[in-house]
């Protein structure tokens, strides 16, 4: 797909003359995209963790051409990575309504439309803050562990006492290739494996019961 037809759908995209749904099943059709076929748990959310992918610097989208829709520049970028190729993959891996999570960082409208789920860049309280939203909605959640900026601690174990407190079974890794998204080679998403978190939980549980049985010998 050539640069250019990319930027004239996003910005169809963003004026409203076609839906993201649309603008998704277009990008599909026009981009290459490999998702390695493998069946997940049926009828119950789960999580996926993976890798941050970026773009190639051609994805970026002059904010010019954009800056007064969808929410509109609130933090007045020059450019802006449009994740719409991304969302169109986890579409392929998921099959099902999902979240990604991610910091608000302008153009909200859109990156709602594109089921993300905006958190504050604030420090501290993220974790609670993604499990009251997402409690009054039974969609998959998509977290990128890193986060991809600098000082995030939140997901590197958060993710786990989100899984717990939604009830969440299930825990899928992935990984994508290459790391920037690309418009003219292959783009991949790889499942390296799915995990019970009835497992998880019960080592946790374990270690926590051994930890306080020490502490009241100890003490005794």
């Amino acid at each position: 797909m050539k640069r250019e037809a990319y930027l004239d759908l996003s910005v169809d995209y963003f004026k409203g003359q076609i839906s993201f749904k649309e603008l998704c099943v277009l990008l599909e059709a026009e981009t290459i995209s490999n998702v390695e076929s493998i069946k997940l748990p049926e009828k119950e959310r789960v999580m996926l963790i993976s890798n941050h992918p970026g773009s190639e610097k051609e994805l970026d989208i002059p904010t010019e051409n954009i800056a007064g829709y969808k929410g509109g520049n609130t933090f007045n970028f020059p450019t802006f990575w449009f994740p719409a190729i991304r969302q169109a993959i986890l579409r392929k891996v998921l099959k099902r309504r999902f979240f990604t999570i991610a910091y608000d960082i302008g153009w909200s409208e859109a990156m709602q439309e594109m089921n993300h789920l905006l958190i504050k860049k604030e420090e501290g309280g993220r974790t609670q803050e993604i499990i009251s939203k997402m409690e009054r909605d039974s969609s998959s959640i998509v977290i990128f562990p890193e986060g991809g900026v600098r000082n995030l601690e939140i997901f590197k174990t958060g993710f786990f006492h989100i899984a717990c407190s939604l009830n969440i079974k299930h825990l899928v890794v992935g990984v994508f290739r290459p790391v920037n998204i690309t418009l003219r080679k292959e783009n991949s998403f790889q499942i390296l494996e799915i995990i019970d978190m009835s497992n998880l939980i019960k080592s946790v549980s374990t270690f926590v019961y051994n930890q306080q049985k020490k502490i009241k010998e100890a003490l005794s």
